[in-house]
C-alpha cells in the first residue's frame, strides 16, 4: 500500500508537468505563426526597395488613324455599358496634340523610352514615327527604340521569310540609329524583336549570323522568354545565346492569362523570371523583367478570356492592384544592371488588347456589363474601372520608392 501511495502523486505530478508543458509549446507555436503571418503581410504592403536605378520602357502604337468609334471598335472599352475613352480622344497618331500628351503622360510616369512598334520601311506607322513622333518639339524628353514586328516581316511560323531582315536593318541604320534620342544600352543601338522565340528558336540562324557579321553595332533583345501551356519545364540558357539580352512581351499568356486575377498568377510570374533571369545571365545574356496591368481583346479576336485588373482572390481589391504587385515581386527584384536595370510594360497604347497604361478620360462610371447580347461576353462580368491616371501615378510611385 506503501509503494501504492508514493507512486500516485509522483504520476500526477508527472502528468500535469506534461499538460503544463503542452499548452507551453502550443501558445509559442501560435506566437510564432502570428509573427510569420504579420512579417508576410507586411512584405506584402512594403514596396520593394532596389540599389540600382530602374529604367522604364513601354511599348508604343503608332497605328491609330482617327475615324470616330467605327476605327476603335476593336477597343473593348467602347462596347462597354458606359464606354470609356482614352483621355486623347479617339485620336490620330499622328495629331501633334496626341504625341504631346503621350509624351508628357510618359513622363509623369516615369518612363524613360518607347518601344515604337515597327512593320517596314515608309509605311504608315513608319513614317508616323520618323515624321511625326521624332520631329515633334517634346520629343527630346524621352528615348526611343524600334520594336520589329517580326509576324508582319517574316509571315508564317512554320516557313519563316528571312529576305527582308537584313535590308529592314539597313533601313532602320540609316535612318534611326545616329539619332541622338535613340536609346544605346553600352552604346549601341536596342532593337526589340516580337516573338523571337517563333522566328529565332531553332530556326532562322543563318538571318542571326549575317546580323551579327554585318552589324556587329546592335543590341539584340528577344521577346524569348515564355511559360505558357506545355512549357512550364524553364527557360533554357541556350536560347538565351541569340541575343544580347531577352524579355517577354506576353505577360498575360504566363501569368493571369492562365491563373486569372490571383496572386498565385503573379508569384507564378516572379518565379519564372528569377529562373529565366538566371538561365540567361549564365550564358552572358541579360534580363529584362516585363509587367502588364491587364488583357482583354475580346472585341478583336476569339480564344482568350479577358482580365480585369484587380485581383479575384481577395475581398475589396482595387482597381490597379495586379499591376502594382507584378512591379513589386515580379519586376524590381528581377532588374539586371547588365542592361541598365530595363523593366518593360505592355503596353503604353495597345487598346486592342486592353493592356494600355494610357491615361483615360474619366468620365465614365465603372461597368461590369457590354454591349453584347448576353451583356457580358467582353467583360466576362468582371468590373472595369475609368482609371485616368492611375497607372502612371502607381508606376512612378513604386519605381521612387524603389529607388529608396
Amino acid at each position: 500500500m506503501r509503494i501504492y501511495k508514493t507512486k500516485e502523486p509522483m504520476r500526477n505530478r508527472l502528468l500535469i508537468h506534461c499538460v503544463f508543458m503542452f499548452v507551453f509549446l502550443l501558445l509559442i507555436q501560435r506566437a510564432l505563426a502570428n509573427d510569420k503571418t504579420e512579417t508576410l503581410q507586411k512584405a506584402v504592403k512594403v514596396p520593394m526597395t532596389v540599389s540600382a536605378k530602374p529604367s522604364v520602357g513601354v511599348y508604343y502604337y503608332p497605328w491609330y488613324r482617327g475615324g470616330g468609334r467605327s476605327s476603335w471598335r476593336k477597343a473593348m472599352r467602347l462596347h462597354l455599358k458606359n464606354p470609356q475613352e482614352p483621355k486623347s480622344g479617339l485620336y490620330d497618331s499622328r495629331d501633334p496634340k496626341v504625341i504631346a500628351d503621350h509624351i508628357e503622360q510618359s513622363v509623369r510616369g516615369g518612363i524613360s523610352f518607347w518601344a515604337v512598334s515597327w512593320w517596314g520601311p515608309k509605311g504608315h506607322k513608319d513614317r508616323t514615327f520618323r515624321d511625326n513622333i521624332l520631329k515633334h518639339p517634346d520629343s527630346s524628353k524621352l528615348k526611343y527604340a524600334i520594336l520589329y514586328e517580326s509576324k508582319g516581316r517574316m509571315g508564317s511560323f512554320k516557313n519563316p521569310d528571312y529576305s527582308r531582315w537584313i535590308g529592314d536593318l539597313e533601313y532602320l541604320k540609316d535612318n534611326y540609329f545616329d539619332d541622338p534620342r535613340y536609346l544605346r544600352i553600352d552604346d549601341r543601338p536596342v532593337i526589340f524583336v516580337y516573338l523571337s522565340r517563333v522566328y529565332f528558336r531553332n530556326k532562322g540562324q543563318n538571318a542571326l549570323k549575317q546580323m551579327r557579321e554585318k552589324f556587329p553595332e546592335i543590341y539584340l533583345v528577344g521577346d524569348d522568354v515564355f511559360f505558357g501551356k506545355g512549357r512550364e519545364s524553364g527557360y533554357k540558357s541556350d536560347w538565351a545565346k541569340n541575343f544580347d539580352a531577352v524579355t517577354t512581351y506576353d505577360v498575360y499568356g504566363q501569368s493571369i492569362g492562365k491563373l486569372g486575377g490571383t496572386h498565385k498568377a503573379v508569384e507564378s510570374l516572379a518565379k519564372n523570371y528569377r529562373q529565366a533571369k538566371k538561365a540567361a545571365n549564365s550564358v552572358g545574356t541579360a534580363f529584362m523583367p516585363a509587367i502588364s496591368p491587364g488583357y482583354n481583346d475580346t472585341a478583336a479576336r476569339k480564344g482568350h478570356p479577358g482580365r480585369a485588373r484587380y485581383f479575384t482572390d481577395v475581398d475589396n481589391s482595387k482597381e490597379g492592384d495586379i499591376f502594382r504587385e507584378m512591379i513589386r515581386r515580379a519586376a524590381l527584384p528581377n532588374i539586371d544592371p547588365s542592361c541598365d536595370n530595363i523593366i518593360m510594360i505592355t503596353s503604353f497604347n495597345e487598346w486592342y488588347e486592353d493592356s494600355q497604361i494610357e491615361a483615360t478620360a474619366g468620365t465614365s462610371p465603372a461597368s461590369s456589363t457590354d454591349d453584347s447580347d448576353s451583356g457580358s461576353y467582353y467583360t466576362g462580368g468582371e468590373r472595369y474601372v475609368d482609371y485616368e491616371y492611375l497607372y502612371l501615378d502607381i508606376l512612378k510611385e513604386e519605381i521612387s520608392k524603389s529607388k529608396q
